[in-house]
């Protein structure tokens, strides 16, 4: 078998890159995610395999042109140039074609019979508030803002422009959007899913400084077809991270191979913390 360190994987001015090389400042950056899609497209594959789940022609046909339109590919020259620029041959486009299928299929299998129940244990967590917020250092600065809101009528937006440190939404007049409990601080997701619309809240201490939030608007959660389609996303995702857990799994792409490091002559220029002198 070819080590990574004798496969090439590209050429830079006639220099030729073996993989290993290649890999190495991912390694260090941990920029590895590569590996993790291709363990859960294995799990996924594996499972659907055991559940007989297989994509129709008329399956493929449709994600194929579904694809095309949504990257407005339309005709065989533009669908191989992407190709081409993505080094994709047509058999490998319909292989992930075919895995997106099987995955969406074994989801719907993976999830039947649950939606309903997790809602119903999750509902809080996806209550949304529209929220607008300002950020400033100081904690006086930030009472001063609320008391001229407050008092003199001041506009929560205008001071967001005038006076917030938050980039994102500076610009905006503070304008955060739409936020779920699950991702505000505790302190700040009881006080704006317990105050009225157009309250003005805080100051709360963050890891940004001091926040005030005005709240825009409130939303409780009901079970539509967008949200049905967030909550089987959920638990598809805590099924496939079981799986995950469960399953046993070798990177043999990262692995030192023995025998290259014992064939090495050269001392090592870095040594291990602690080495003896």
């Amino acid at each position: 078998m070819t080590s990574p360190s004798e496969q090439v994987a590209l050429e830079v001015n006639g220099e030729e890159i073996s993989l290993a090389d290649a890999l190495l400042p991912a390694k260090l950056a941990g920029r590895l995610q590569f590996l993790q899609d291709a363990l859960d497209a294995a799990l996924v594959r594996q499972a659907a395999a055991q559940r007989r789940l297989e994509a129709t022609d008329e399956e493929i046909q449709a994600a194929a042109d579904e694809f095309r339109a949504a990257r407005e590919l339309f005709d065989a020259d533009a669908t191989e140039a992407w190709l081409a620029n993505h080094f994709l041959s047509y058999e490998d486009w319909e292989a992930l074609l075919v895995h997106e299928i099987i995955k969406r299929k074994l989801r719907e299998a993976v999830v039947a019979g649950q939606i309903e129940q997790y809602f119903a244990s999750n509902r809080l967590n996806y209550d949304t508030a529209a929220i607008s917020q300002i950020v400033v250092r100081d904690e006086d600065v930030a009472r001063e803002l609320r008391a001229q809101i407050a008092e003199d009528g001041a506009d929560f937006h205008t001071l967001a422009r005038q006076f917030s440190l938050d980039d994102a939404t500076r610009l905006a007049g503070g304008y955060a959007g739409l936020v779920r409990r699950p991702d505000m601080e505790a302190e700040v997701e009881a006080a704006v899913f317990g105050a009225q619309a157009n309250a003005v809240l805080g100051p709360f201490k963050s890891d940004r400084g001091w926040l005030l939030v005005k709240v825009e608007t409130q939303q409780r959660a009901t079970l539509d077809a967008a949200l049905r389609e967030t909550v089987k996303a959920q638990l598809f995702a805590n099924w496939l991270t079981e799986r995950r857990r469960k399953a046993r799994v070798r990177y043999t792409l990262l692995e030192v191979v023995a025998g290259e490091a014992a064939d090495e002559e050269a001392e090592p220029v870095v040594e291990a913390a602690g080495a003896e002198e």
